[in-house]
């Protein structure tokens, strides 16, 4: 379906927290253009994939997190780190006391990422330690859309961070760069009541997302 909405569509995209490795090993569909890492990794239509400038600053201190909190340190509380390279993220989904998973996330493992200059952010079951760069899901999106020169676009997701994305295709329809901004949510129970509010419209889960992308390649 990814395949024939690129035939169709003057671009189309792949925005993901996954290292954009693992979004390429995972949908290899040619001409896709994609963003991983939340935005720190880029391949631009036409372009070859490269990490933001910026965040070449931090890897020395994402290494050094990274062997600070080994399975041994994580995995008492239910925690696991997956590493993205120039990001990492720490999952708890399957943490047996959600609460203390919680509290140790965001009390010793935050307060240790902080303290090396690294960002911390939060989504849904996962914290995710980040260079301390000016770059999300939205910068991404305003960037492909600046490069191929869109006057619509639609984004679908599901997650706080791709309410960044929306937010910048808003911001994008403002001052005029776009004509039209369609921000749908793949809605779901777990979905955030302020996700779910941030969408002009939703669409039923990734059942609901498979029939948009066959009515768009219609």
């Amino acid at each position: 379906m990814l395949a024939r909405l690129c035939d169709r569509y003057l671009v189309v995209g792949l925005v993901s927290g996954r290292a954009l490795a693992d979004v390429d090993r995972m949908v290899p569909v040619p001409g896709l253009t994609r963003g991983g890492n939340h935005g720190l990794e880029v391949a631009l239509p036409g372009g070859d994939a490269e990490v933001v400038p910026e965040a070449q600053a931090h890897a020395r201190a994402m290494r050094a997190f990274v062997a600070a909190h080994p399975p041994s340190v994580l995995g008492p509380h239910g925690v696991w780190l997956e590493d993205k390279g120039v990001s990492v993220s720490l999952h708890h989904r399957e943490a047996p006391d959600q609460a203390g998973a919680e509290a140790f996330l965001a009390g010793p493992v935050a307060g240790a990422a902080v303290s090396a200059g690294l960002r911390v952010r939060h989504g849904r079951m996962v914290v995710e330690v980040l260079p301390d760069v000016d770059v999300d899901k939205g910068t991404v999106v305003r960037q492909i859309i600046q490069v191929c020169g869109a006057r619509t676009a639609l984004y679908v997701g599901d997650d706080r961070t791709d309410m960044d994305a929306w937010r910048a295709l808003h911001d994008l329809q403002t001052i005029g760069v776009l004509d039209h901004a369609h921000c749908v949510v793949a809605d779901q129970p777990e979905v955030e009541s302020a996700v779910r509010a941030a969408a002009d419209v939703a669409v039923s889960g990734t059942g609901g997302v498979l029939r948009l992308l066959h009515q768009l390649a219609s």
